[in-house]
């Protein structure tokens, strides 16, 4: 259950110990910091992580016999924030991953969803721009079903969330933030209400740019400092216009106004330090920058998925949510649903589906060959592949950028691939 907390001031203890260990006396809890082979030969995406369960213990054991670990006696304990979400405890059986890539039907009701969602978005900013009243029930209808949609199968739902139209940058970031925000939280441990909170808030986050003008929210190039005035104006816009409808949860509000609100301060519309700053604004603050900037806008191109998680990396701690930048990393992953790879033997492909106990092994449709022409494409299980001998070069290299070679993953997403 969501509940509100006070603030109280924090305190800061120091006393920092390492210690070099054997992997079996490895504990849930403890910080490793050191392996004994380089990061870049093992699939962690931290060079430091701390052990939140038995399954990840096994998993560095697979790479290394020594580890060090940092015993930190003595910690900073920050000052609890106003939220509207806590963070979830501690369940004994969370919401497992699928075990198995998604079939046709789970593509074909993440399809139906997708399509649902971005009308119903474009419809409700249609009515906020005309001065009517949100369908607050529609919402949480649309809501509920991506949330069901994202348990059952994540990756169909965010292979189609791929689909990008730039003159409908606004309506579809607001779907592609709720949708994000579901697996965020996900992720995180939230049960199925949570999810259905965050979503909620996460799909009406931008509600506010529904008055402002047009010739500002499209504008191709560098905002004026004028325009950057207006523009900073639609938190506030976002927080009048649901505060106007009865029966909906503050949260959402908070988030509205929130969202680009800084840890330091140095965020808008209200320069909120980070104890006056929720934990589902947090959460929602990610998923609406990584899907700014991984988006084709009208005055640049969309980045790769790893230097939109950089661009968070470097706000780590000043700007956003340091647990939690850690947390979205870990869920988003080196190679994303829908990423463009670049493979050791130079061929290219489209990552379909996480394997969701080796992320760095998906599966992948090859559309280049090595001279980085189109080819007879077909579906590489990197899984099975890695454990055979002298499959190394189909192995993945690198992300590339959206585009890359003529690879347009919407034309793919558009025409429907056959995957199975």
């Amino acid at each position: 259950m969501s509940k509100v907390t006070r603030s109280r001031p924090g305190y800061f203890h120091t006393a920092v110990r390492r210690e070099r260990i054997r992997v079996e006396a490895l504990r849930v809890g403890m910080r490793v910091v050191e392996l004994d082979r380089p990061w870049t030969e093992t699939p962690f995406l931290f060079q430091g992580f701390r052990i939140e369960n038995v399954a990840q213990i096994g998993e560095i054991a697979r790479y290394c016999r020594e580890v060090v670990v940092e015993y930190g006696e003595d910690e900073w304990v920050g000052p609890s924030e106003h939220a509207v979400l806590e963070a979830p405890a501690r369940r004994a059986e969370p919401i497992p991953f699928p075990g198995r890539p998604p079939g046709a039907r789970a593509y074909q009701r993440a399809s139906r969803l997708q399509s649902d969602a971005r009308a119903l978005t474009r419809s409700l900013m249609d009515d906020v721009r005309l001065g009517r009243v949100i369908d607050i029930k529609e919402v949480k209808a649309t809501v509920s079903n991506a949330v069901r949609e994202i348990i059952e199968s994540p990756d169909a739902v965010l292979w189609l969330s791929r689909i990008r139209d730039r003159d409908s940058y606004t309506s579809e970031h607001c779907v592609n933030v709720g949708l994000l925000a579901i697996n965020f939280g996900r992720h995180l441990g939230y049960g199925e209400e949570d999810l259905n909170a965050i979503g909620f808030a996460g799909m009406l986050h931008d509600v506010g740019k529904t008055l402002t003008p047009l010739e500002v929210l499209n504008k191709e190039g560098a905002l004026t400092q004028q325009e950057f005035e207006v523009m900073k104006a639609h938190p506030t816009d976002g927080r009048n216009i649901l505060m106007a409808h009865r029966n909906l949860s503050y949260g959402a509000v908070d988030v509205a106004y929130g969202h680009h609100e800084a840890l330091d301060g140095s965020g808008y519309p209200r320069k909120l330090k980070a104890a006056g700053i929720s934990r589902m604004t947090r959460i929602v603050t990610l998923c609406d920058v990584y899907d700014a900037v991984t988006s084709d806008r009208c005055y640049r191109k969309g980045l790769p998925s790893l230097r939109g998680l950089d661009v968070l990396q470097r706000g780590r701690a000043s700007k956003y949510d340091e647990q939690l930048v850690d947390e979205f990393v870990r869920c988003i992953g080196l190679y994303p649903t829908g990423s463009v790879v670049e493979l050791v033997n130079g061929c290219h492909g489209i990552v379909l589906s996480t394997n969701y106990r080796n992320r760095h092994l998906p599966r992948v449709l090859l559309v280049r060959d090595e001279h980085h022409q189109p080819c007879q494409e077909r579906v590489l299980d990197l899984q099975k592949l890695s454990g055979q001998s002298g499959m190394e070069g189909w192995l993945i290299r690198a992300v590339v950028s959206n585009g890359t070679h003529g690879i347009r993953v919407e034309e793919y997403v558009r025409r429907g691939v056959q995957i199975l």
